[in-house]
């Protein structure tokens, strides 16, 4: 049967109504995204279905969507199980532990960059990382005198270093996606830009910290004392617990399936916990599928922060099940757009536009930075933008994983600098300092953005910074 002619409003309006829906009913009365993402996928089949497109056509796409990135639901899944067991075993409480117990005074900032990036690296959460290590840093600069902005700048640089590096971090794995990338792929082209980042961020964090020295003993500050015998209560901490997580990041780094090395990491975890841990062998099998709670041991709850658990209680399948939710629902609306020509008729308006790669890659950032700091959701960006840059970056022969950089920078780097965010007023709430007063000492997030727009002014001189597709890859 042949099908009619959508016209251009038509077909740009279910977009619309998603942007507004969200901009208005998700801001300010708190409606779902996954009940507009459905809304909207009902207007896309009427409107395709006044088109002559027949049922089974729809249902034959929202299939094809959904099974081409089923590979990335399971990832999701196995992350929670990784998050919990990797709680069980004592592996993320032990990197907390040492972290903050090792504290040099004269390497305040910069222990608090560091630590924190591995809480978020190991655990995927820069939310948990800032209220953990986080906020025993914030205590540390309240009794040392070091300026509180500094501090939380050096929390949110650390933070948002495990946020879009972590092959556990909900971003990491969504931007990939939506992308078209492979997360390996995904994570070492954002590693180019990543490490000089780090580099530089440390030099400056470093130098600060001389400046901003106390020889007072970190180990006693209230808020770092409460969590250092929480911790020491309630695991029993060695060397081995490491080996889940040297799993997981060689077996990445190898190329060997995600699928494969994340379970590899959450079982074997399960066992060491089991084995090292005075949890019970039952509540292994729970922290792998509904994640690990403080009532797991024996430790009073009023004993324990609240901030601790806020990180602990965490992890689990079943809790990656929201995400799942959303992630089907903006794909099965993606399937829609797809089907009634959205997504062809925003790349025709992008192409008259972009004239090179350098155009094609500012305007992916500065539309992921104003989508993102509008809707409030790296996840919605990522998954409805994705799509429509993935043809462009092909025709102008660069891999996914340049796209899927390109929105990390654009979306999870500016989400915590730009108050009226979510993440932005979360950030300032839990650290008790205004995000334009940390904003300036967020090294590494502005850092990271200077470089990649370093790397594409100056393309294609630095043949590494900006990832191309090889023929091979071309010809797919």
């Amino acid at each position: 049967m042949e099908k009619k002619h959508i016209n251009t409003f038509l077909k740009i309006f279910p977009l619309i109504f998603i942007l507004l829906g969200v901009l208005i009913g998700t801001v300010q009365f708190g409606i779902s995204i996954e009940f507009l993402l459905i809304i909207g996928t009902v207007i896309c089949c009427i409107i395709a279905y006044t088109a002559g497109y027949k049922w089974a056509e729809m249902e034959s796409a929202f299939v094809k969507k959904i099974a081409d990135t089923w590979l990335g639901v399971l990832i999701l899944m196995l992350i929670g199980a990784i998050v919990g067991t990797w709680i069980y075993s004592g592996a993320v409480p032990m990197l907390i532990y040492y972290g903050i117990k090792w504290i040099n005074p004269s390497f305040i900032p910069f222990t608090a960059f560091v630590v924190t990036a591995f809480v978020a690296i190991f655990t995927g959460t820069s939310w948990g990382a800032a209220a953990t290590s986080g906020v025993a840093f914030i205590g540390v600069a309240h009794a040392t005198g070091v300026p509180l902005p500094l501090i939380a700048g050096a929390i949110i640089s650390g933070a948002y270093v495990g946020d879009k590096n972590s092959p556990i971090s909900d971003t990491t794995v969504l931007s990939s996606m939506g992308s078209g990338s492979q997360l390996i792929d995904h994570i070492k082209s954002m590693l180019i830009v990543t490490i000089p980042s780090i580099i530089i961020s440390s030099i400056i964090f470093i130098a600060l910290g001389f400046t901003a020295s106390s020889n007072i003993d970190i180990s006693t500050v209230k808020e770092t004392k409460e969590i250092l015998d929480s911790l020491a209560s309630m695991f029993n901490f060695n060397i081995l617990l490491l080996l889940p997580a040297a799993v997981v990041f060689i077996g990445s780094f190898k190329g060997l399936s995600p699928i494969i090395t994340m379970f590899l990491g959450s079982f074997l975890a399960l066992i060491l916990g089991a084995i090292f841990q005075d949890f019970g062998f039952l509540n292994s099998i729970k922290s792998f599928i509904s994640g690990f709670n403080v009532s797991m041991s024996e430790l009073p709850a009023d004993q324990i922060p609240a901030n601790l658990n806020n990180l602990l209680n965490r992890g689990g399948m079943v809790n990656m099940m929201p995400t799942v939710m959303f992630l089907i629902s903006a794909l099965t609306f993606g399937s829609m757009l797809q089907l009634i020509g959205t997504l062809q008729t925003i790349l025709d308006l992008l192409l008259k536009v972009i004239k090179g790669v350098k155009s094609l890659m500012i305007v992916t950032w500065f539309t992921t930075f104003v989508v993102n700091s509008s809707v409030n959701s790296t996840q919605f960006t990522f998954l409805t933008l994705g799509p429509i840059f993935q043809d462009i970056y092909k025709k102008y022969k660069l891999h996914p994983s340049a796209l899927s950089r390109t929105m990390e920078e654009g979306g999870t780097l500016t989400e915590p600098i730009v108050p009226w965010t979510v993440t932005g007023v979360y950030m300032a709430s839990t650290l008790g300092v205004a995000t334009l007063e940390y904003l300036p000492y967020s090294f590494f997030n502005l850092v990271s953005i200077v470089v990649m727009f370093i790397y594409i002014l100056t393309f294609p001189k630095l043949k590494f910074a900006v990832p191309v597709l090889k023929d091979e890859e071309d010809k797919k």
